[in-house]
């Protein structure tokens, strides 16, 4: 069966632009999610990415750890924070990216 969640994250990108969304869901952790696609869609929706999720997950890519500042969370989860942007990540992988 079909991830109705990839569906939604695929929707309206031509081939290159899927497989590029492929190569970037590879540093996402689903965390509570019930796949990596369905935190995606979530998150970028709940932070201002409305159906442009290929932007989400570039701005997630990029985010520069070197110039952010590192707070470690009780659940073993890293908050990186710089100026608006903010990157979750645990054991390597993002949970979440978003600016405020």
């Amino acid at each position: 069966m079909t991830d109705p969640y990839e569906s939604l994250l695929f929707q309206n990108y031509t081939e290159a632009e899927i497989c590029e969304i492929l190569a970037l869901m590879t540093e996402w952790d689903p965390a509570t999610y019930t796949s990596i696609a369905h935190s995606i869609v979530d998150h970028a929706e709940r932070h201002g990415f409305q159906s442009d999720y290929l932007k989400y997950l570039r701005k997630a890519h990029n985010f520069n750890r070197k110039r952010g500042k590192r707070k470690d969370l009780s659940d073993g989860s890293i908050r990186w924070h710089k100026g608006i942007e903010f990157l979750i990540e645990r054991n390597g992988k993002i949970i979440s990216y978003g600016e405020n």
